[in-house]
């Protein structure tokens, strides 16, 4: 149900996010910034295998060192480029983050003290989560969407066949991720229902191990299921990584590749799993996200939001 509810609410909590957004802050202009320096990295990729195709040729050493220079270059303008988006989208994102505290807590009403801290509680989880989240797509998530939309038309000109074995690897690891979050989300929940009320306790009781050693419960099943999840993800990519790897090694060995188009082809292939690393992690903080958000709409003292509104 909560992966069903992940799919189809993006666009409502994504338009949530867009409500509290300031716009002093730049914060599209800079993410554009920051698409712009993840494609460098791909720039690079080719210009090292460049490189060592010169060295195989025996290419004067000139010609060497001017395509080493020119990575330089490339390398200092990406870092230029990398550096100066992320630190504006720190800084936004964590205006956006007490964007999320006031605008719940502007028209909060409770009736107890206990009631406020559990919301309150819950509000900074889901502040919690969303920055998580932006910082997360600031950061590798960028990349990842470079990667996913430049690297697969890559391939399929470079090599057609890793092409294919990195698209089915895209997809295994997809359905396997489809699964893995459905079972975090449902988890996700119960952890933050269990976090509310301890920390709702802990503010108004000092009575309050009962509370203490059900969370402590409810986070070792969480983080037993993250090993589960991450150890069968992680697997997948390496085996057809590998998979991409021993067939390149394969035709090097008849003399129908080279090195140079090894450390090419690899070396996208690389950014792939990036990609799929990135995109594993931005669906847990999503459905962190999600979570949160629906933990707000079904409590009657936030009038911010409607629950019909998400569902």
């Amino acid at each position: 149900m909560y992966y069903y509810l992940v799919n189809r609410q993006t666009r409502k909590v994504v338009s949530f996010i867009l409500k509290v957004v300031s716009d002093k802050n730049h914060f599209f202009f800079w993410l554009f910034v920051r698409f712009v320096s993840a494609t460098l990295p791909l720039v690079t990729i080719y210009q090292f295998s460049h490189v060592v195709k010169l060295v195989e040729n025996q290419t004067p050493v000139n010609l060497v060192l001017w395509a080493v220079f020119l990575i330089f270059v490339i390398r200092i303008i990406d870092n230029f480029l990398r550096l100066r988006s992320i630190s504006k989208l720190e800084k936004a994102i964590s205006d956006i983050s007490f964007n999320i505290h006031n605008f719940f807590l502007s028209d909060l009403k409770t009736e107890t003290t206990e009631e406020r801290h559990a919301i309150v509680q819950a509000i900074r989880n889901f502040a919690d989560a969303s920055s998580v989240t932006l910082n997360l797509i600031k950061q590798p998530g960028i990349d990842s969407l470079v990667s996913l939309i430049f690297v697969p038309s890559i391939l399929f000109f470079l090599d057609f066949q890793i092409f294919i074995i990195t698209v089915v690897s895209i997809l295994i690891y997809y359905f396997i991720d489809h699964y893995t979050t459905q079972r975090y989300a449902q988890l996700k929940d119960i952890q933050n229902t269990k976090t509310e009320a301890y920390y709702a306790k802990l503010v108004e009781d000092n009575d309050f191990e009962l509370e203490q050693a059900t969370y402590s419960r409810h986070f070792k099943r969480l983080t037993h299921w993250s090993f589960i999840e991450w150890f069968s993800l992680q697997n997948t990519a390496v085996l057809f990584y590998s998979l991409s790897l021993f067939s390149l090694i394969h035709l090097i060995s008849q003399g129908n590749r080279d090195i140079s188009n090894l450390v090419l082809v690899m070396g996208y292939v690389s950014q792939v799993q990036v990609f799929l690393n990135s995109f594993s992690q931005i669906q847990d903080s999503l459905a962190d996200m999600f979570v949160g958000l629906e933990h707000l709409a079904k409590n009657q003292s936030v009038a911010a939001i409607d629950l019909d509104d998400l569902i």
